[in-house]
């Protein structure tokens, strides 16, 4: 029996602050966890818990950009 898992975080998504802001904002709508890593000069990365990654690369690639 499994008594703890630590689940690992993937990144989904690197952008500009508005960029991650509107991608995690679609993310949270999904119900999927997100979490945020500030890279510096890098811009900002966004990660999701390994077993939601197939959906949050759906909804990332389903967004539209007006």
């Amino acid at each position: 029996m499994i008594t703890s898992r630590k689940i690992s975080q993937v990144d989904v998504f690197a952008g500009s602050p508005w960029e991650v802001a509107s991608i995690k904002n679609l993310l949270i709508a999904a119900y999927i966890e997100v979490s945020t890593k500030d890279k510096g000069t890098d811009g900002i990365l966004l990660s999701v818990p390994c077993e939601y990654y197939t959906a949050a690369m759906r909804v990332i690639s389903n967004r539209r950009v007006s």
